[in-house]
């Protein structure tokens, strides 16, 4: 558990700090706005309110957030949320979503299985790699600037992606954020003409292969549905919920 709140929680405030956002000048928890209308670039994480206090600070962070209109995400984990949080959260209208944090050691390479013609690299950070990510996702075309700018800002040996193509054509992608002997696994997205043909598999496989050999002993991530069963062929097991509440404008 505490590898997955820890890697979760030193992305976000990596985040934070980037010349894209305006970081709150809050000590007790990590929170960041911005311009652009999605919820990855207007977020909350890392509470650590004092006792007694959880309540109070949780709306006063949540009013700051709901007075700007903008989507945004208040992303939780174990030691991060209490239940005065969450019914203050849920009285402000943000019902949080299941997501399963998951972790496994690296203790030996994996066969990727990659599909015939699948090529699998490591690749920079690309307008092609995002475009990948967000297309996969379904994100907004908005969301492909900032979220290029961001990737680009993560200080080299931090992080890395990983672009797959299949017959050329950039299908799958990516991405490993390290801390310590951590490699949190993110951003795994495959356009919708390119699933269920393995590809999912071989760019997860892939970045664990490439971060063991990069020192890292053990993997995490965020399981969404559709990811969770290649997941857990892979050998992760999950350890705890790390639900997100997200809120977006009723004309959204």
């Amino acid at each position: 558990m505490a590898a997955v709140e820890g890697n979760l929680i030193a992305q976000f405030r990596l985040l934070a700090a980037t010349e894209h956002v305006q970081a709150l000048p809050d000590d007790d928890v990590i929170a960041y706005t911005s311009d652009v209308a999605f919820p990855l670039f207007n977020a909350i994480s890392g509470a650590q309110f004092a006792p007694g206090t959880e309540a109070r600070r949780t709306a006063e962070v949540l009013d700051h957030f709901l007075a700007r209109g903008l989507p945004f995400l208040w992303w939780a984990t174990p030691s991060t949320l209490t239940p005065e949080m969450d019914a203050v959260l849920r009285s402000r209208g943000l019902a949080p979503s299941a997501e399963p944090g998951m972790h496994v050691p690296l203790t030996a390479p994996l066969d990727p299985r990659t599909p015939p013609g699948v090529e699998v690299v490591v690749s920079p950070v690309t307008p092609e790699l995002v475009d990948v990510m967000t297309a996969g996702f379904g994100f907004p075309d908005l969301v492909s600037e900032p979220l290029l700018h961001a990737l680009a800002s993560v200080p080299d040996g931090t992080a890395f992606h990983v672009l797959a193509r299949l017959e050329g054509e950039p299908v799958s992608a990516g991405s490993v954020f390290r801390t310590g002997s951590i490699a949190g696994i993110y951003n795994i997205a495959t356009v919708a003409s390119a699933r269920r043909r393995g590809t999912g598999y071989s760019v997860t496989a892939t970045l664990m292969n490439v971060a063991r050999e990069r020192g890292c002993t053990e993997a995490v991530l965020m399981a969404s549905a559709m990811g969770r069963p290649t997941y857990e062929r892979l050998g992760f097991v999950e350890v705890c919920q790390t639900p997100q509440y997200v809120w977006v404008p009723e004309s959204d």
